[in-house]
């Protein structure tokens, strides 16, 4: 059905396109011949003295629209340009449409006007200026109808020149004509008779049509068609004649000008290196150094005076002077005596201009990637720019961009002709970003490294090598960087701030980076990293150090031994340092593919890390405890209880250990707080700019940073630590008040103290006391552990007893946005004791509109983060533990929500604002269940649908204990 209806809609609008197209052709014949009677003002001589100009022109300079001439011929002359305007629209209209010969004679008319345009004299009176003003702004549109007609047809034109000028064997096909139309334009220009904003005017319509004259040669040969023998479109002194112009105008030229006059730029540069387009007559149609060096000076002068910063100027600009065809050439970035050339200058002066300005730098990464990709020999010139770029951050959003972009033709058209970026579906996605400079560079080092993987095979080629060069010269570079920096080496800095922020964009860069490191580097590379994890640096820095690390000793197994042994073996290693060591060595035992070479590493690095399970530093030791069950877990099988006693003690000890690390309550707690991170991690997807800088997690804000496993151990037991510590002191403040009330007339008055105060003040007794004490300071602290363990103990039963009074029902909100509802929701499960409620980013319960709404809800009632990505996996673990997975959604075999009995373990799925619950979620839900709406428009609030469904379930549990009491 639907394939039928597309066929229609296509059919009906193919038959509706072949009407227009007969009436226009139909009356296009009537057009051109009033054209040819509208347009005779054009050649025309105005009679010197005769205008009078009317009162809202006289005694003023003119402006874009104020045409200096009498109402009467102001008004024929419109009358000439818009028929000009009307009959070139239809062409090109008719042109796309269908290609046939129904229009050559309108095209050859065009032609002919165009000859007679740029051939007809110019005046020297004011008058006579505004006519010839006028016949080039009606040219520029003939000269872009021409450029759209059939390619065979336009070389038919361009052929007959001969009827026009005498034709020369060999002379360029376009020549005649774009020197003669320079010539004629620019002497209407010097004359001087036009005021200053109309001589702008004139050079908008110069430059207009100038492009489409130099657009020529490229439409026709893309379309397959060939001049005669060799003759080219044009000459190099011609092209040179228009690159001079170009140069001269390009300083004083008007914002009206600014994407006509850069695409008239671009497209020169581009004819200079193509050799059908420019006749070889000699060796100086090559466009040098000196050339491009007064090229960049204007069009930097022009961008520069322009007041406002718009995308397609931007872009224009960066297509135009960073030309694809001469980025390859060495010479325009450096030359023989280390002298910088001027694609280098400009790229400098750019980027610069880009530290103040979002979407210059983020234009300038787009484009610049994509050349030093097609170019990676030219790579070793811009190390210091590609760092600029990766260390780039800016809080400026540039509100205007993605505007700009949907709005603006031109800018689309331009921002389309930068240079390709090398992942466009991952960098589109931080396009209006400040991450977007960075993101570019990584996925340029991303497919630079798949390049230099290249070497040794059959695809092998000179690229390869560069690509392998520039990675390893930009690594070292970025290394030393991170090493001898003044910020980046620091290592007391805030949370947050900028220091905190650059070094995290340096060591995802390096990370990135990790794939350039050969043998020839490795050492080099190593002991720089090993400096590095010496030093102290916050868990979001580290995380990097540790991923670049494991990449390093999966690549090259044998400096395990000789590197990450003697680390483990040295007793005065920081503990934090020590924590990174354990990850790594961790994570290469579990990732190293090779069974034989996985076993060698068992044996080398488990050893030293086993003592770390007894270390006095609680953090590194619950960091070890948690990796090193990962490890016995996965590796060390379990053993035979029949062969229990002649296994070696080694191993009997291993197993002890495994099974304590498994079923130790403690353990357990700590490892169900860090689920399914430590198998979500992979040593090769966190290293690439996919996994680096994920789109998936709207909750990193902070630098696409997500939390490291050593922050979420450090988290969990400072919140245990907590925890304990307001237990004890409310504990130990009873135990004072019951001790005051018993021991009121007792000598024991004098020893009293504040025992809420013993659990953190550290023993201190004088030089005299300490030997006499020993007893009794080990008695306190034996008293202070059973204090401690009461406490735990107690804590896990009021825990079960809350856990226990809970209703059995998971209210699911991973799908709504809006704070309001989420904060009523949470209200609503504290209100009814759900078990709990699932949210996509826990975060929110900071939010103060949140508080404002949930008052205090979301302290009493369980809260889980369950982003959107992981919600299947979280409702089919619900499904495993028995709980029955029920969707509020209307669908086709949904029941009344008053029909409906609900079980006692039930997950209630609730939808999107608007959208409801997608198919792909509903494909899971054991059942659906829908309010019945008696009214107009049949429309609930997502937290009211919530609360009447959960008092449903409520009502419905409560009758259910009644009547089995009653029975």
């Amino acid at each position: 059905m639907l394939e039928n209806s597309d066929l229609s809609s296509e059919t009906e609008a193919s038959i509706g396109f072949e009407k227009f197209y007969s009436h226009f052709t139909l009356i296009l014949e009537e057009l051109v011949l009033f054209a040819k009677s509208s347009c005779s003002i054009f050649w025309t001589k105005p009679v010197s003295g005769a205008e009078i100009l009317p009162s809202a022109v006289t005694g003023k300079l003119g402006g874009p629209s104020r045409r200096r001439l009498s109402s009467s011929t102001t008004t024929a002359i419109l009358n000439a340009i818009l028929s000009m305007r009307t009959i070139s629209s239809i062409s090109s209209w008719c042109a796309q449409l269908k290609d046939d010969n129904m229009l050559d004679s309108t095209l050859a008319f065009l032609w002919s006007f165009s000859w007679k345009v740029i051939l007809s004299p110019t005046f020297d009176t004011e008058s006579g200026a505004e006519v010839r003003l006028a016949a080039y702004e009606a040219l520029a549109p003939v000269l872009k109808a021409i450029n759209s007609a059939r390619p065979p047809l336009v070389m038919d034109l361009i052929l007959a020149n001969d009827q026009v000028l005498p034709k020369v064997e060999g002379k360029p096909l376009l020549d005649s004509f774009v020197l003669s139309f320079l010539q004629n334009i620019n002497d209407v220009i010097s004359v001087g008779a036009l005021t200053r904003s109309r001589r702008a005017v004139l050079m908008k319509w110069k430059w207009l049509c100038l492009v489409s004259l130099l657009s020529i040669p490229f439409s026709v040969l893309e379309n397959g068609v060939c001049t005669e023998g060799t003759t080219a479109f044009f000459s190099s002194s011609a092209i040179k004649s228009i690159f001079v112009d170009l140069v001269e105008s390009l300083e004083n030229a008007g914002e009206s000008s600014v994407l006509p006059i850069l695409r008239s730029v671009r497209l020169v540069v581009g004819l200079f290196t193509s050799g059908t387009m420019v006749s070889a007559v000699s060796s100086n149609n090559i466009l040098d150094t000196e050339m491009m060096s007064k090229l960049m000076r204007s069009s930097w002068i022009f961008h520069v005076s322009c007041k406002k910063r718009r995308v397609a100027h931007i872009a224009s600009l960066l297509s135009s002077v960073v030309h694809p065809s001469i980025f390859g050439d060495e010479a325009m970035h450096e030359n023989s005596d280390d002298i910088q050339g001027p694609l280098k200058l400009f790229v400098e002066q750019i980027l610069e201009e880009g530290t103040k300005s979002p979407r210059t730098i983020r234009l300038a990464a787009l484009h610049l990637t994509g050349m030093w990709l097609s170019n990676p020999k030219i790579i070793k010139y811009y190390i210091q720019e590609m760092k600029l770029l990766s260390l780039h951050g800016s809080v400026a959003f540039d509100e205007d961009f993605e505007a700009e972009l949907a709005e603006s033709q031109d800018a689309r058209m331009e921002v389309l002709l930068l240079a390709k970026s090398p992942d466009s579906e991952l960098t589109e996605a931080f396009i209006n970003t400040e991450l977007y400079a960075r993101v570019s560079v990584a996925v340029l080092f991303h497919k630079l490294a798949d390049m230099a993987d290249k070497l040794g095979t059959i695809e092998e080629n000179e690229n390869c090598h560069a690509a392998l060069q520039s990675g390893k010269l930009f690594l070292l570079d970025l290394l030393d960087t991170a090493v001898n920096d003044k910020d980046l080496a620091k290592e007391l800095y805030k949370k947050y701030s900028a220091i905190h922020r650059r070094k995290v964009r340096c060591w995802q860069m390096i990370c990135i980076l990790s794939r350039f490191v050969r043998e020839d580097v490795v050492k080099q590379v190593t002991s720089n990293l090993h400096l590095c994890l010496y030093r102290s640096n916050l868990p979001a820095v580290r995380q990097y150090l540790e991923t670049f690390a494991i990449q390093i000793y999966l690549k090259f197994p044998s400096l395990v031994a000789d590197q990450l042994g003697p680390i483990f073996r040295d007793t005065n290693m920081r503990p934090q340092a020590l924590s990174s060591y354990v990850f790594i060595a961790t994570n290469v035992i579990l990732h190293t593919t090779e069974e034989h070479v996985r076993i060698q590493h068992l044996n080398q690095l488990l050893p030293p890390m086993i003592p770390l399970l007894t270390s006095h530093h609680h953090s590194l030791r619950g960091f070890t405890q948690l990796l090193v069950y990962q490890v016995l877990f996965k590796m060390v099988s379990p053993l035979d209880s029949d062969a229990s006693e002649s296994v070696p003690l080694e191993r009997r000890c291993f197993e002890s250990l495994k099974l304590y690390l498994a079923e130790n309550t403690d353990c357990v707690r700590l490892r169900e707080s860090m689920e399914g991170f430590l198998d979500a991690f992979h040593p090769i997807t966190s290293s690439a700019p996919s996994g680096i800088f994920s789109v998936r997690s709207k909750e990193l804000e902070f630098e696409c940073v997500p939390p490291s496993l050593l922050e979420k151990v450090i988290t969990f037991l400072n919140d245990v630590r907590e925890d304990l510590r307001s237990s004890m002191a409310k504990d130990a403040a009873t135990i004072k008040n019951e001790s005051l009330v018993t021991m009121e007339n007792s000598n024991s008055r004098q020893v009293s103290r504040d025992l809420s105060l013993d659990f953190q003040k550290k023993i201190t007794l004088s030089e005299n006391e300490r030997r006499d004490n020993h007893l009794n300071t080990f008695l306190e602290m034996e008293k202070e552990d059973e204090l401690l363990n009461e406490v735990l103990q107690s804590r896990i039963a009021a825990a079960e007893r809350i856990r226990a009074s809970r209703q059995e029902c998971i209210v699911v909100a991973s799908l709504i946005d809006r704070i309001p509802n989420l904060a009523g929701l949470a209200r609503t499960c504290e209100v009814f004791k759900a078990a709990g409620l699932a949210v996509a980013d826990v975060s929110v319960v900071n939010d103060k509109q949140f508080q404002l709404i949930s008052v205090t809800a979301e302290k009493w009632v369980p809260i889980v983060e369950v982003p959107v990505t992981s919600l299947k996996l979280y409702l089919e673990k619900k499904k495993k533990e028995g709980f029955s997975i029920l969707g509020l959604e209307q669908t086709a075999n949904s029941l009344p929500l008053d029909q409906y009995t609900f079980p006692k373990k039930m997950v209630l799925v609730l939808g999107r604002e608007k959208e409801g619950i997608p198919v792909d979620i509903i494909h899971i839900l054991d059942g659906c269940v829908e309010i019945p709406q008696l009214g107009v428009v049949r429309s609930l609030n997502v937290h009211v649908s919530g609360a009447i469904a959960l008092w449903e379930y409520t009502r419905q549990q409560r009758s259910q204990k009644s009547t089995t009491s009653s029975s």
